[in-house]
């Protein structure tokens, strides 16, 4: 049961019961599931080990890294994102193209 979402405390939160915390290697991807059925609705909070660390987060899909001189186009899928909404059942994917990487995800329960 993740933690609800308040932020009735000059925008602060409090931490997170539901956490993940990944050490990512190259053109590995990690997952996560999300708890809960589809009703179940979060803000996801990422984090990163280092403000270069190259990350690429996807929701439902196996993120893929664009190769070097081309474009990716790939739907959901973004670098270093930092809040999102997900919900019950969505897999949040974790790669990166650098050697190693740190990244971490947080839920907060949203109430209706």
């Amino acid at each position: 049961m993740a933690i609800t979402y308040n932020s009735n405390y000059d925008e602060t939160i409090p931490f997170s019961d539901v956490c993940e915390q990944f050490n990512l290697t190259a053109n590995n991807a990690q997952s996560f599931t999300v708890p809960g059925s589809a009703t179940n609705q979060y803000q996801a909070y990422f984090g990163y080990g280092s403000s270069i660390s190259n990350v690429f987060v996807c929701l439902n899909s196996s993120p893929v890294i664009p190769s070097a001189n081309t474009k990716g186009s790939q739907q959901y899928n973004e670098l270093r994102p930092e809040k999102r909404y997900v919900s019950g059942g969505d897999v949040i994917y974790f790669i990166t193209p650098d050697a190693t990487a740190y990244a971490s995800v947080c839920l907060r329960s949203l109430r209706v």
